[in-house]
């Protein structure tokens, strides 16, 4: 509804977030229920794990993976052409490593469903995937960081330059909260506290819908930000006319004829027009494409 010029894919990716939250949602309830309700009471329960935590990983998986891409899109865009892919490779790369890690734990788990058979697969599945995730983030976050500075310092616009130094605090703000998730679920693996890293895992997939969701909402922000305080002024139209007659002007005869003595006046016309240099009209431009 605010942001009509969005194309369709993105709006179908929001959606799908949307979905893909609701669903994991309703997977944490029925692990929720079926712990403290149906077998509340019940010790030997918690040896084994219900199906729909596995259920929630792969769901989490498909969050993590479509949040990681759009922010590899982000950078494609930004960065220049000549190594675009040379910077997005990587990420995505690493991106499609995670869900191939993500989805195999699950497999794992739906195949032995005991809490004990966690830790035959530590050293080959739950820790690459979280170092995984901890090396994507990084380099997601570290791109996005280069390249906006870089963008920001080469502007002549004090206003661009504040305009790319908010976007390098909100991809360092973005990156703190998921990696320190990230590192707390890694820590609790290797220390076998597999209760407190499926808590976080719980939680990490929300982390990065959210930071979906609030790149794309902070747009309208960002905008005003960037055309509405202290616009820079453009000369649209310059005008020339005659003023009246003030009390000092008479005719004055001159070789047998009256001429008027004519005060000419330049009426400059300023409009606020908002002129954006180079740097912020590509940043638009790779907005309206995300």
């Amino acid at each position: 509804m605010h942001y009509a010029e969005d194309a369709s894919t993105m709006k179908f990716l929001v959606f799908a977030i949307w979905i893909l939250d609701t669903i994991h949602v309703s997977f944490i309830c029925h692990v929720l229920y079926y712990y403290l309700i149906t077998n509340y009471g019940v010790p030997t329960s918690l040896e084994y794990l219900v199906w729909s935590l596995p259920a929630s990983l792969v769901v989490n998986a498909l969050v993590i993976a479509a949040a990681q891409c759009f922010f590899a899109h982000k950078i494609y865009y930004l960065c220049p052409p000549q190594v675009r892919w040379l910077v997005t490779a990587p990420i995505i790369l690493l991106t499609l490593i995670l869900f191939g890690f993500g989805i195999e734990i699950a497999v794992l788990i739906f195949v032995n469903n005991a809490i004990s058979a966690l830790l035959n697969i530590r050293s080959y599945a739950t820790i690459p995937f979280v170092a995984t995730r901890v090396l994507d983030e990084v380099l997601i976050t570290l791109s996005l960081c280069i390249l906006l500075y870089e963008k920001g310092s080469r502007s002549a616009f004090p206003r661009t330059k504040h305009l790319m130094n908010t976007l390098v605090i909100y991809a360092v703000n973005r990156c703190i909260l998921t990696l320190l998730f990230a590192i707390a679920e890694g820590v609790t693996i290797v220390g076998n506290e597999y209760t407190w890293a499926m808590g976080f895992e719980f939680n990490i997939g929300k982390l990065y819908a959210n930071s979906l969701l609030a790149s794309l909402n902070t747009r309208q922000y960002l905008r005003s930000q960037v055309s509405g305080s202290g616009p820079n002024l453009a000369v649209k139209t310059v005008h020339f006319g005659n003023s009246p007659n003030l009390s000092g002007d008479k005719g004055i005869p001159t070789d047998g004829k009256r001429h008027l003595r004519v005060r000419e006046m330049a009426i400059i016309d300023v409009a606020a027009v908002p002129t954006f240099d180079k740097t912020t009209a590509l940043c638009r431009k790779a907005e309206v494409q995300f």
